[in-house]
């Protein structure tokens, strides 16, 4: 009866907005780009030198393939300002995002700081004591950095809020964030199926993408093609086809290490699937048609044949009228 007295914007709160756009691709995936284009970048930089002139520095390798801590900082960066326009702009909502974005900022000035400070001292004094000290500890937090990052979900960044003791969270924990938890036999294949999935996408991407392409780099780095010309380019675009083509290559090289991981994926998910059969004690060579043949008696001696059923149907027509509502109502919500 009192229901017009309720001051529902102080008795609720919008935590998301509803809307899709491109966005999501930073703010849902950045872990995926993380993984793999740094990653990509720590493998490429090592073994391209000659770019940076890091062949004859050793400082400035280290500090060229620490970057890839700087790549990945950046995606986070742009993930987390992405997803401020995704939520409503109250201190309740942006607080946590503004703790993340300034300790993105603090990461990246620790993982690309140092580049710049190497560069400046191999300029101008040829003690590199200090400049490989500071190129080796920037490359070490790069990658702890990297493996955050990758691994710890960004909203667990600074503490999941949403599993507090907090009421203010409540309706979160019951509808958006209720998961369902793992056990720790669940959680252990789990972590042991990534770990061999990118123990062995990293391993062969090395060998066969990374260090096959490094001989490539340094014939193709500082090439450049004389006495040539267009009509209306002039020498701008021929001269410069070695570099164009050599950026085609980079570009197409980190295309196949991202699928590498869908490769070792299905690899690694059948072998897990074949063995989890056998464990159930389930076999794997029965064909596809007589499981789906024998499936709507199975429907309906497991699920539909109870007590509580006062019309006896045939299994087919009850499977089907049980088939028809579901699409309906899954249609409607």
């Amino acid at each position: 009866m009192k229901f017009d007295r309720i001051q529902w914007s102080r008795a609720f709160f919008k935590t998301y907005y509803e809307k899709r756009s491109f966005g999501h691709w930073l703010v849902n995936f950045n872990r995926i780009w993380v993984i793999h284009i740094a990653v990509y970048w720590f493998y490429t930089s090592y073994n391209s030198p000659k770019i940076y002139n890091g062949a004859l520095s050793t400082p400035m390798r280290w500090s060229a393939t620490a970057l890839g801590g700087a790549v990945a900082t950046a995606i986070m960066i742009a993930a987390t300002i992405a997803e401020f326009s995704y939520i409503p702009t109250t201190w309740n909502n942006t607080s946590h995002l503004t703790r993340r974005l300034l300790f993105l900022l603090v990461t990246l000035a620790l993982t690309a700081g140092p580049t710049f400070y190497i560069a400046i001292a191999e300029s101008r004094t040829r003690n590199q004591t200090v400049p490989l000290i500071l190129g080796i500890v920037q490359f070490f937090v790069s990658v702890v950095a990297t493996l955050i990052f990758a691994v710890m979900p960004s909203g667990r960044m600074f503490g999941d809020r949403v599993s507090g003791k907090s009421r203010k969270y409540l309706a979160s924990q019951t509808f958006t964030a209720s998961y369902p938890s793992m056990t720790t036999k669940q959680r252990l294949s789990s972590v042991f199926l990534w770990f061999l999935v990118f123990g062995c996408k990293f391993t062969e991407s090395y060998w066969f993408l990374t260090l096959s392409f490094r001989e490539s780099i340094d014939a193709m780095v500082g090439m450049r093609v004389h006495t040539c010309n267009d009509r209306y380019f002039g020498d701008a675009l021929c001269a410069n086809q070695v570099a164009f083509t050599l950026t085609i290559m980079y570009i197409m090289d980190l295309v196949l290490f991202f699928l590498d991981t869908f490769l070792w994926w299905i690899i690694w998910n059948v072998v897990f699937s074949i063995t989890r059969s056998f464990y159930l004690g389930l076999s794997i060579w029965t064909p596809w048609r007589e499981i789906y043949t024998r499936l709507p008696k199975r429907i309906y001696s497991k699920l539909l044949a109870t007590s509580d059923l006062e019309t006896k149907y045939k299994p087919k027509v009850c499977v089907l009228q049980q088939t028809c509502a579901l699409t309906v109502n899954f249609l409607v919500v």
